[in-house]
């Protein structure tokens, strides 16, 4: 009879043993699935996020590739805004007509134009917007306070047409400005070659025409080649914060991009 009951002791001992290994077991699977599912999430995201990226990019640089320049304008314009001891050229203005312009030789119409911003209202979101019923002729390219205010009416106007083309674009706060700013990460930046401040000197008449920059030495005694060309970076987080607007923190995968506009300028 005692030894009855020590054997039914150790098998019950012997059950909370497996008991225990099973729970240890089931713990240790539940920690991989969980590492699982959050690795696949994160991979998931990182690659929505690497579309985005690459899909804007592409679509930028083509179009400024494909854009039209002329003395009066060189293809694009990047409009920049100062918050503070802070730049922010995140505008980029460039010239693509969906058809043939209507005076490729002087400046372009409202309506010939692409835009590239964040948006203003929802700074994660980057847009690119068209204005097809203004056939207004453009201020000069010179003149950074029309363009502004220009292009600050487009932006705000109803009747223009607006395309997202991320709305993973990281954003900044700017805590000195009151209320604190919120800024989309993207930034823009021009060259000419020969640039603006070279040929108004060769027009008064103060430096050669050999000896402006032309690109690669391409001139003659009639016409020379220039260069305008635009470089950007993008900035795209990877998931969204629980507010539904992309937080400042977490990965951030960076793009760059480059593309130029050749045309020629005449004696």
């Amino acid at each position: 009879m005692f030894r009855r009951r020590r054997e039914s002791s150790m098998t019950l001992l012997e059950l909370l043993m497996a008991m225990s290994v099973i729970v240890l077991i089931a713990g240790t699977l539940s920690g991989l699935a969980i590492g699982v599912q959050q690795g696949y999430d994160y991979a998931q995201q990182y690659g929505i996020a690497t579309q985005h990226g690459r899909v804007a990019l592409e679509r930028i640089t083509r179009t400024v590739s494909q854009a039209i320049a002329s003395e009066q304008f060189p293809g694009f314009l990047v409009l920049a805004e100062t918050q503070g001891q802070w730049r922010f050229p995140d505008t980029l203005v460039v010239w693509r007509p969906t058809g043939a312009a209507a005076d490729p030789n002087r400046r372009p119409r409202f309506n010939e134009l692409v835009i590239y911003c964040p948006d203003v209202q929802t700074p994660n979101r980057l847009l690119e917007i068209t204005a097809p019923g203004d056939a207004r002729v453009t201020p000069p390219a010179d003149d950074t306070a029309s363009w502004k205010a220009e292009v600050a009416a487009i932006r705000n106007s109803p009747s223009t047409q607006k395309v997202v083309l991320t709305d993973l674009l990281r954003t900044c706060t700017l805590p000195e400005t009151s209320p604190p700013q919120v800024r989309g990460a993207v930034r823009f930046e021009s060259r000419l070659r020969p640039s603006e401040s070279e040929w108004g000197e060769y027009k008064a008449g103060t430096i050669e025409w050999k000896n402006l920059s032309w690109v690669q030495y391409i001139y003659g005694n009639r016409a020379g080649l220039r260069q305008a060309w635009m470089r950007m970076e993008m900035q795209i987080a990877v998931g969204r914060s629980s507010a539904g607007n992309l937080s400042g923190a977490g990965v951030v995968i960076p793009f760059f991009g480059s593309a130029a506009v050749y045309y020629q300028l005449w004696r």
